[in-house]
């Protein structure tokens, strides 16, 4: 009121929350916290726990993507993001909800730092024996005998030669390289909405448990929020038998040790969840120790009826945490197996029971979704796994919505026909947030691609960021007009830490190609002559003068001189190989021949490529891309100290629907943590179509502002694609083809250059570059120092 009687807009302003000064007293009024108000504080907060880049969004955008998750409410994260309310208004002050925050941002975190994404089927346990592969076997053989009449028990699972054995690879996975591990793991239960619930409360129970004693400073806030949630469970005894134990653990791991309700006639399954649930509670326990008391547990709440309990049938449990026994299997483990088997394979609910339902989720823990989070960082790693681990078909869209509608992290209670649509659904979209482009069903499983006849017309762009080009074709003395799609991508991000370890291996290199090129810098100064003023008298031109007046004629009055920058203005592309044989190792890439043998069919090419990655599969040496990948990271830190314009790109592709561009640096963009990250992730992939390549990086160069523009291609062959260079004509039609790409670029303005490490390259590079320059490199080693001379040689 004060404010309007001075100033009648400004109070207007105010009482509209049209100013700064109403925003900071509501502010100040109001008990919530608003996510946006303290983002970067607890974006710095995660990623200091995290030891990573973690951002930090609110869950209403997850839900947004339609991937899965369906609350705005709840916390979660999906493998890579955290998401929160946007706000948090539980309690009467800022300091508590702002606790509250911090705890929850916290245990989700927990799930990143201490890893609940990263189980691993077959990585042993470190608290219990292990039983899960024992018990996969057991599942898989007791299937073979009741749907394939395969062979008795005891004889070996894992025959080839055995009928039945391909019950066997279905159980296991779809493609045993697309299954993710949790998926391998609840593959082991019959009721999966239990084995999940009791998987969540397990893990949560050890991630709270790490949190308090990894960081003391937040165990009061965490203690107080833990005791809090009690307040918001629901009734125990109006739950039935099965539920009632499952919430029965859920108290524990919310430390209620005293006066804890379980059904009086099950005090003896209760006192062994607790024992088994409160082992993982150690600080150097693991997810997979979380598994391993899943499945105890699992075995003895699944063998107890879902049935209603009297309200007089309940009676308090206490546990003393000094008192309480360590849980010990059985010595008689085959009868622990019987009883975890019985306990997987109840199909039928007695008559009376009650069907399972999961039980209502601890507020600050949040959404769990263990099995979707490690999908969906699977996916993401699909797009550029480094060694090509894919070992089976690729995964088909058909074969992800299937395992989502086994999955229990996933509503899809309707009709069968509902079921399929909701699951293609979230397979669409979940591919879609991954970055996977993949085959709609395996009866087209090309992986990435979309094959296109050769011998077709022309192509339009299909979706955004894709460029259509024309191709030469030397036969016909023309182009192609629009013959080749290229889809621009950004390179995904891998570890930032390999940056810093390479510019290490090669410290002493560093130093010096550092200093060669901060040298550069004093010649950028050129000395004029001449002049009426300048920075001093020019001797020689003062001695001319002293002639001329002895010899009668009129001195030069330009006798002094100065130095003026001349502006070094240069732009590069470096425009990287990154096809498949780029794999092989060092040694075998000194002599490599010019073996491309790859299929046309597409089908069989994926099968040729998994082949030809699948043998570098462990590897103790480096490969042509890894000394790429080294030149860049020397590269850019020379370029860093000069301030050229540079952008760096990876080509691949098959087929000319499908030639790969990959942004590592673009050419306007700043040198970053991002770009660090992404040249960890260069990687092997398809062929080597050249000529759009050149073409799409021609393309760059000609749209950026520079006095000299340059083209450096680094490759390790002859152009090699389907339908573009086999043996015969088509052979010499890709050389044509880069040849009139580069002659393109020269048109432009733009200067090429090629350093390949192919021995036999002077057959076609004489062709191909004509009068522009080209090296082989004799020793690949050689590369990264090689490319510093080369490109200060080539922009002076």
């Amino acid at each position: 009121v004060n404010t309007l009687s001075q100033n009648k807009d400004g109070g207007l302003a105010f009482f509209k929350i049209e100013s700064s000064h109403s925003e900071a007293v509501i502010e100040t009024l109001s008990s919530g916290i608003e996510l946006d108000r303290i983002k970067p504080v607890m974006e710095m907060y995660c990623r200091a726990l995290a030891g990573a880049e973690v951002k930090l969004s609110p869950t209403d955008a997850l839900v947004e993507k339609n991937i899965g998750w369906v609350s705005n409410e709840s916390p979660t994260t999906e493998g890579s993001t955290v998401f929160v309310p946007t706000l948090v208004d539980r309690y009467g002050t800022k300091e508590e909800n702002y606790a509250w925050f911090k705890v929850v941002s916290t245990h989700q975190v927990a799930h990143l730092e201490f890893g609940s994404f990263i189980f691993e089927f077959e990585r042993p346990s470190g608290l219990f024996e292990n039983l899960r592969l024992d018990l996969e076997a057991r599942r898989i053989e007791t299937l073979r005998e009741n749907q394939n009449n395969g062979p008795a028990f005891g004889e070996d699972v894992a025959d080839s030669d055995s009928p039945g054995n391909e019950l066997s690879e279905s159980h296991t996975g779809l493609e045993r390289a697309w299954l993710t591990d949790m998926q391998r793991f609840f593959d082991l239960f019959e009721d999966r909405k239990l084995s999940l619930d009791i998987f969540t409360v397990v893990e949560d129970g050890r991630l709270d448990a790490r949190v308090k004693n990894e960081y003391p400073g937040i165990k009061s806030s965490y203690t107080q929020v833990q005791s809090d949630s009690h307040e918001n469970r629901p009734d125990i005894k109006e739950l039935p038998a099965r539920e009632a134990m499952v919430e029965f653990m859920v108290r524990l791991s919310l430390q209620q040790y005293e006066g804890v309700l379980a059904p009086s006639k099950y005090n003896k399954e209760a006192s062994q969840v607790a024992q088994i649930a409160r082992r993982v509670l150690v600080p150097d326990a693991t997810v997979e120790d979380t598994a391993e008391a899943t499945l105890r547990i699992y075995a003895i709440i699944s063998a107890i009826p879902n049935e209603e309990i009297p309200p007089d049938d309940w009676s308090d449990m206490d546990f003393d945490e000094e008192d309480d026994e360590d849980y010990v299997d059985p010595e008689d483990m085959e009868n622990l197996l019987q009883q975890i088997g019985m306990g997987m394979e109840m199909e039928l609910r007695p008559e009376g029971e009650e069907e399972y339902e999961s039980i209502q989720e601890v507020e600050y823990r949040g959404d769990f979704k263990p099995e979707l989070a490690q999908l969906m960082t699977e996916l993401r790693m699909q797009q550029q796994d480094e060694m090509g681990q894919a070992q089976g078909e690729p995964l088909t869209q058909e074969q992800l919505q299937e395992l989502l509608e086994n999955s229990a992290e996933l509503d899809l209670q309707a009709t069968q026909g509902e079921i399929q649509e909701s699951s293609g659904m979230f397979a669409d979209n979940i591919m879609k947030e991954a970055g996977a482009n993949m085959p709609q069903s395996p009866d087209d499983s090309q992986g990435p691609f979309v094959h296109v006849d050769e011998e077709g017309g022309e192509l339009e762009p299909p979706e955004p960021e894709t460029f259509v080009y024309d191709e030469w074709d030397f036969r016909a003395e023309d182009y192609k007009p629009r013959w080749c799609v290229v889809r621009q991508k950004m390179m995904q991000e891998g570890e930032p830490a390999y940056f810093g370890a390479t510019l290490n291996e090669y410290s002493t290199l560093v130093t010096r190609i550092r200093r060669q090129f901060e040298m550069m810098v004093p010649e950028m100064f050129r000395k004029e002559r001449k002049l009426i003023d300048g920075e001093d008298i020019d001797i020689d031109d003062v001695i001319e003068n002293m002639v001329d007046i002895k010899t009668g004629s009129s001195p030069d009055e330009k006798f002094y001189w100065r130095r003026n920058k001349v502006q070094r203005d240069v732009a590069v592309a470096f425009l990287l190989d990154t096809s498949a044989s780029t794999a092989e190792a060092i040694d075998e890439g000194k002599n490599k021949q010019d073996d491309w043998d790859a299929p046309d069919d597409p089908v069989e090419y994926m099968v040729w490529l998994r082949t030809r990655r699948g043998e570098q599969m462990r590897r103790s040496y480096k490969r042509i891309i890894d000394m790429e990948k080294e030149s860049m990271v020397l590269l850019i830190n020379a370029l860093e100290a000069i301030g050229d314009t540079y952008g760096i790109y990876g080509f691949s592709g098959y087929g000319r629907e499908n030639v790969e561009f990959y942004t590592i640096k673009d050419l306007h963009e700043n040198f970053s943590e991002k770009v660090k990250r992404r040249i960890d992730r260069i990687a092997p992939l398809h062929a080597t179509r050249m000529g759009p390549a050149i073409r799409h990086a021609t393309y760059k160069l000609d749209n950026t502002d520079a006095r000299t523009k340059i083209l450096f291609l680094i490759s390790d062959g002859r152009p090699q694609d389907r339908g573009y260079s086999r043996e015969g004509v088509e052979k010499e039609y890709a050389v044509h083809d880069t040849k009139k790409a580069l002659d393109e670029a020269k048109m432009q303005g733009i200067n090429s250059f090629c350093l390949t490490v192919d021995k036999n390259g002077h057959d076609y590079l004489k062709t191909m570059c004509s009068d522009m320059g080209y090296e082989i490199l004799d020793d690949i080693n050689d590369l990264p120092e090689r490319l510093l001379v080369l490109y200060r040689r080539l922009t002076m």
